[in-house]
């Protein structure tokens, strides 16, 4: 090894990395999962309570912020699960949360190959705390 840095950004393996990137969201994009998770977001949106579902899922967000901050957010949560019951009690946000969730499944299988091919993680327990804590598996 020469010592010298080599920059792949003006090199044939960024673009390369970049063709595979595209061919792999293209691959995504036909997946059944994918399909699924579309026609479930788009019947959610014509519903009512599309936007009580995003408003939950920002406090969800704040929530998360205050338990990092070790804040007691006990009685903030039991509010939050009884108005998430409430809600995914509805069809169409439920068939969203479930569509979501495959979804998901399906980034964090293709990100868990990457790492593991990758060798991105220390060892097998940090890999699976990090897509169990990163994504909302439903």
């Amino acid at each position: 090894m020469t010592g010298k840095k080599v920059d792949i950004t003006s090199g044939c393996q960024w673009q390369l990395i970049r063709e595979e990137a595209a061919k792999l969201a293209e691959t995504l994009s036909q997946s059944t999962e994918y399909r699924r998770f579309l026609a479930a977001r788009d019947r959610l949106s014509e519903s009512d309570n599309a936007s009580a579902l995003a408003e939950l899922r920002q406090r969800q967000m704040a929530l998360r912020l205050c338990s990092s901050f070790i804040e007691d957010t006990e009685d903030d949560l039991s509010e939050y699960d009884s108005q998430y019951m409430l809600l995914a009690q509805d069809p169409l946000i439920s068939d969203y949360l479930f569509a979501e969730g495959r979804f998901f499944r399906l980034i964090a299988d293709v990100e868990k190959v990457f790492s593991e091919r990758l060798d991105l993680w220390q060892d097998e327990d940090s890999t699976s705390s990090h897509l169990e804590t990163d994504i909302n598996l439903n």
